[in-house]
């Protein structure tokens, strides 16, 4: 993720102090344009809300609907809430097989696609950072240098036809999931590192220490138990055919205690062998929950509750885009597109320290479009406040004005 991100973290509140602190406009037109630009957009993005949640709800995978699936017409929706959001994807092979080379918590992961169609990764926000990772129970600690997403968005295809591993699959990912729907999840503050963990069909393995530690105590106890086995067996048998009278077979005070013996060997095995298993499983159970622990304290929403949260990331983003746009322009005069662009990416640098790749032809687009910028020539201009908010408060009447559609 080493391409600038066009994404401004900075909330819109955070973005108005420090527009107003520049100076040299109307303060107080520019707050009242802020305050309708928001308004409007709200608006426009609601419809779109609507409209999602009436595409994804057949394919829910928690919902029962009567209505006809549409993937690829949810998915063609999803992807353009996915842009205005300034969220990027890129290719689920690439961010697992980066994050496979070791999770932060130290655990190693496996990944199965059984009973998955397609699993696509989109993220935004990437920033570096120094974490305190702590080893050997807390005693040791060591800094990690890492790269943080602010948000990752995974959107999982579940095969429509499911083999018996795929069914079986599904039923661990989710219980209940039906094949055809897609899981919508949402994470924040992601280690790049641990992407791994977030995969829907990820699994703890055992760490080469870890067979070592279990492995080499169960070698060097074992052994010599099983070369007992044996001779054990050898005498268990020859007690066994005594009592039941096989010819040739004498049963002796000698023969009874080799045979308790022995069975006593066997049932030491038995323990051992059961004792080596539970710290298998123990050890199995640990590391599930650590990435049991790692999902849940990063998940953020899932399927339906995805997409209000991304709706309302869109508008976010969008607003933001046109309050810089509309700012650079009424403070600074006419510009052209390229030179507009700088102004607010040395902005955002200045006041925020953020290197932004900003989205100008999505601010003028908007601006555009409600009437709030004019063009001569390449040079753009901001019209006065008063005029835009003029020219909002039409665009806001027109929204419900009914007689003029009948």
């Amino acid at each position: 993720m080493a391409a600038r991100d066009s994404y401004i973290p900075c909330t819109k509140a955070e973005l108005a102090i420090a527009l107003a602190s520049k100076g040299g406009i109307d303060a107080q037109g520019f707050a009242d344009v802020s305050r309708v630009l928001g308004a409007v957009l709200h608006y426009e993005t609601m419809d779109e809300l609507e409209r999602l949640k009436t595409l994804y709800r057949p394919l829910d995978p928690t919902e029962v609907s009567t209505a006809q699936p549409d993937a690829q017409a949810f998915l063609g929706e999803l992807e353009n809430i996915l842009a205005m959001a300034n969220f990027r994807e890129f290719p689920a092979a690439d961010m697992i097989a980066d994050a496979e080379t070791g999770t932060l918590q130290d655990l190693k992961v496996r990944t199965t696609d059984a009973g998955v169609s397609r699993i696509r990764f989109f993220a935004r926000g990437a920033r570096p950072a120094k974490l305190d990772i702590r080893r050997f129970w807390g005693l040791h600690h060591k800094k990690v240098d890492s790269e943080i997403l602010d948000d990752v968005l995974l959107v999982i295809e579940l095969a429509r036809d499911a083999t018996n591993s795929g069914a079986k699959a599904l039923a661990r990912i989710r219980r209940g999931a039906r094949p055809g729907s897609i899981l919508l999840k949402h994470f924040g503050d992601v280690p790049r590192t641990d992407l791994v963990t977030l995969h829907p069909g990820a699994a703890p393995t055992m760490k080469r220490r870890d067979q070592l530690i279990l492995g080499v105590p169960a070698i060097a106890g074992g052994v010599p138990l099983l070369t007992q086995i044996g001779p054990a067996l050898v005498v268990i048998f020859a007690v066994i055919a005594a009592l039941f009278g096989f010819e040739g077979a004498h049963l002796t005070d000698d023969a009874l205690k080799r045979a308790l013996a022995a069975l006593s060997g066997l049932v030491a095995l038995g323990a051992f062998l059961m004792r080596q298993r539970l710290k298998f499983d123990r050890q199995k159970l640990f590391y599930q929950k650590q990435l049991a622990d790692t999902v849940y304290f990063h998940t953020i929403a899932n399927n339906a509750g995805v997409i209000d949260g991304l709706v309302g990331a869109a508008e976010d983003q969008d607003s933001k885009e046109a309050m810089l746009a509309y700012h650079a322009l009424l403070s600074g005069g006419a510009m052209t597109k390229d030179a507009l662009d700088k102004a607010v990416e040395t902005f955002l640098r200045e006041s925020f320290g953020m290197d932004v790749d900003f989205e100008i032809g999505d601010a003028l687009g908007k601006l555009e479009r409600l009437k709030l910028v004019t063009q001569d020539n390449e040079r753009y201009s901001a019209v006065a406040t008063s005029d835009a908010l003029a020219r909002l408060d039409e665009a806001w009447d027109g929204y419900f004005n009914y007689k003029t559609r009948a």
